[in-house]
């Protein structure tokens, strides 16, 4: 018995197996974080460009030339809202309780 467990204790097949493995997952934890703080940095880079991309303000006026009969004309642009889905804010739920049965 102390022969099988010497031998046990001294085996190194699969040795390299298990390493690779457990740095591909390692890796792969690494890239799946990685992709979601990307995301999130992503969405937040597009919510400000449209808020810029809306601050744009396209209002003009023109007197018109009385003289030769042109009137003058104007347009004032309405400010829109961008509604900014912010990750921080949202409310975490709370398991529900049967009261004790």
């Amino acid at each position: 018995m102390r022969r099988f467990f010497n031998k046990m204790w001294w085996e190194d097949d699969g040795v390299l197996s298990f390493e690779w493995t457990l740095l591909i997952v390692l890796v792969v934890i690494g890239i799946i974080s990685g992709l979601g703080a990307a995301r999130d940095v992503i969405i937040d880079e597009l919510g400000d460009t449209a808020e810029a991309v809306l601050q744009f303000d396209q209002s003009y006026s023109f007197v018109g030339l009385p003289l030769f009969g042109i009137p003058g004309s104007e347009y004032v642009d309405s400010l829109g809202t961008v509604i900014d889905c912010d990750r921080s804010t949202l409310v975490p739920t709370t398991p529900k309780t049967d009261g004790g049965a």
